[in-house]
């Protein structure tokens, strides 16, 4: 084979790692709490605010990520948003109080905006058409793999070198992928240059997608079916399953990283059920109802850690509407305006990160006050996580209810002409 052939499967590959990179990235800070709340001296409302940074510079990038990849050159914007998220690395790595620990994290959110659509993109121009749905769902597969890097694995580094050794090491390893980035990709068509013309069209674009009822109800969807995995999974799962197991850092986060193979699991299966049966409610609605039955067993109950791990991969199972609901929007929306629908869904999808994350850390201060500054590590009890939590099941049954009373039923092929 000659490079020309291997060439869109070397980018995609690219493409692919830095989504990995910044899910590992995103994740991180559910392994190294402990570590952040001594050497910072905060208490979990802090750790909620710091880690929920990552999703605010995320969620304001979405739809602005998929202009600029109309409009700029991929291969300096990929390269360019792989580099920002290093920098962020860095500067966590080195940080030695919150000011600089919660600027590397905007800016590792900043970058993060661009992965999983330099992924979509990257398909786009160098695939064929009908391979688009596989590498979008491979893409789920990478960034499921890349939290599961960022939990288990990062854990036994910490344990081993320390977490401002081992961020270190990620931003080395994020600083020679972006210069991979620089020396392989090319762009395979020139762009176009940006006016205020384009702005105005993508607002009115904007503008009528939220018009309509349905858009509303698919974005509450996307939002909460999604934020038990920015609250729990990418926080707080291995803090609460450390403490109501008496498990080992490193075993809560093996165990919690497997909600991220769920995620991989569930994104498949429920893209393949809808088309099997031709309807997109059913998965939904049985998504929701998973979610609300694993995390309320897995979060007031205790068991025997073989079946908690599998209740946790129905956790991550139950979260893989998330991908489905992407194609309930493009049936409900004109042609023109898919690109701007799917921006917009994917905004609420991450939202819920900024949201969740600060809303749990508030909860567990609130039950369990100290005072910033305290110079030790706070240790919450059993009960505080669970009344903490409890916001993890209300949120799926919030889900059940908005497929079960407000989302149309659209049946797949039958887009909105």
């Amino acid at each position: 084979m000659t490079y020309e052939t291997l060439k869109p499967y070397i980018y995609i590959t690219i493409a692919g790692l830095f989504l990995l990179f910044e899910m590992s990235l995103q994740v991180s800070v559910s392994v190294i709490t402990p570590n952040l709340m001594s050497d910072f001296n905060i208490t979990a409302a802090g750790i909620g605010v710091i880690s929920s940074l990552f999703f605010y510079s995320y969620t304001i990038m979405q739809i602005p990520s998929g202009i600029l990849f109309d409009c700029i050159s991929s291969k300096k914007l990929i390269g360019a948003s792989f580099m920002l998220c290093t920098l962020g690395a860095f500067l966590f790595a080195f940080s030695s109080g919150i000011f600089l620990a919660s600027a590397g994290r905007l800016l590792i959110g900043f970058g993060s905006a661009f992965a999983f659509v330099s992924v979509l993109y990257t398909a786009s121009q160098w695939f064929p058409h009908k391979y688009f749905a596989v590498i979008t769902g491979l893409g789920m597969v990478m960034a499921s793999l890349g939290a599961m890097c960022g939990q288990m694995p990062l854990a036994y580094l910490v344990g081993l070198v320390g977490w401002r050794k081992s961020l270190f090491i990620l931003a080395v390893i994020g600083t020679i992928l972006s210069i991979l980035v620089f020396v392989l990709i090319e762009d395979k068509a020139d762009k176009k240059s940006f006016t205020w013309r384009n702005l105005y069209v993508i607002i009115r674009k904007l503008l009528l997608i939220l018009e309509k009822k349905q858009t509303w109800f698919i974005a509450i969807f996307a939002f909460a079916i999604w934020s038990p995995i920015t609250g729990f999974a990418s926080l707080w799962g291995v803090s609460f399953i450390g403490k109501a197991y008496s498990m080992s850092v490193e075993r809560a986060a093996f165990s919690c990283s497997l909600i991220w193979i769920g995620v991989a699991f569930g994104s498949l299966f429920f893209g393949w059920w809808s088309e099997k049966v031709k309807k997109r409610n059913l998965p939904l609605r049985f998504g929701a109802i998973l979610g609300v039955a694993s995390s309320i067993l897995v979060i007031y109950f205790s068991f025997n850690h073989y079946l908690l791990n599998i209740l946790l991969v129905c956790f991550g199972i139950a979260t893989g509407g998330q991908s489905l609901i992407f194609a309930v929007m493009t049936d409900v929306t004109e042609k023109r305006l898919t690109g701007t629908g799917i921006g917009l869904i994917n905004m609420a999808v991450v939202g819920s990160g900024f949201v969740f994350q600060p809303i749990i850390g508030i909860l567990l201060k609130i039950l369990h006050p100290v005072q910033e500054g305290a110079g030790h590590v706070v240790s919450y009890s059993l009960i505080d996580y669970r009344v903490a939590l409890v916001v993890i099941p209300l949120i799926f049954i919030i889900s059940l209810l908005v497929s079960l009373f407000f989302i149309k039923e659209t049946y797949p092929a039958q887009s909105v002409d």
